[in-house]
């Protein structure tokens, strides 16, 4: 199990990275998402990102409003 440094490391990693999708979204000719849908994105990205660094959503400070739940 991470410690808190590296939780703390993955979650500014995963923040980090996934705050371009919306830049690089619409960069993408013919990509016709909505801002909802890139919210939608970056979040799991994010999300995605801390569960395959180890950390699971529920230690996760919740600043991300509407996060999706795991799939079932």
């Amino acid at each position: 199990m991470p410690d808190a440094t590296e939780k703390a490391w993955a979650v500014a990693l995963a923040r980090d990275i996934s705050s371009n999708i919306p830049e690089a979204v619409r960069s993408v000719p013919g990509l016709a998402l909505t801002d909802a849908q890139i919210a939608a994105l970056r979040s799991a990205l994010a999300l995605r990102l801390i569960r395959t660094m180890g950390e699971d959503s529920d230690e996760t400070p919740g600043d991300d409003a509407a996060r999706p739940e795991r799939p079932a």
